[in-house]
């Protein structure tokens, strides 16, 4: 899939799921902003499942010899509530504001960095650092997700089998 969103001049797009890797040289060399508007497949993440590929809307721009990335990433996200171990997803919107600078008299400006190397921009491992460190700590099906019961084990939620009476404090 090369150009998976909708390419700006002066990019080179190349890649194949959640490697999507765009050439910024243009950028670096004239300073014409780009604007990226793609899909990235994120694998999975601990017990956190990704359905669909996620939705990256990036403008980079050059600043002094560095690249500011401003945006959204927007993604499903699905696996096990924590309360009660049914399925559980929610969307995700992470705004994006990165900022590579390169370091002092390196050879490779972007040389020690994983989503910048020379003039290729991974976009991919952009999306997947910035979705996974927005990652809630766990899932939760609902907000009056009642969990699972002490007794019998099983869901405390209407249907889900508990015959349990009620404990003191439990609503």
């Amino acid at each position: 899939m090369v150009g998976m969103g909708l390419p700006s001049r002066g990019a080179s797009f190349y890649g194949m799921g959640s490697h999507v890797v765009v050439d910024i040289g243009s950028l670096l060399v004239t300073g014409r902003p780009i604007s990226l508007d793609e899909h990235v497949v994120v694998p999975p993440f601990s017990s956190f499942r990704f359905p669909e590929p996620a939705h990256a809307e990036l403008d980079l721009r050059r600043v002094d010899r560095g690249v500011q990335i401003d945006g959204l990433v927007e993604v499903g996200v699905a696996g096990e509530c924590i309360r009660c171990l049914e399925d559980a997803a929610i969307p995700l919107r992470v705004v994006v504001d990165e900022r590579f600078d390169p370091p002092d008299g390196a050879s490779d400006p972007f040389g020690e960095n994983n989503v910048l190397n020379g003039t290729n921009f991974d976009v991919g491992d952009l999306v997947r650092q910035v979705v996974t460190s927005a990652l809630p700590f766990g899932l939760v099906c609902n907000e009056e997700c009642r969990g699972l019961c002490m007794t019998c084990g099983r869901s405390k939620n209407p249907g889900g089998g508990c015959d349990c009476p009620a404990m003191e404090g439990d609503h």
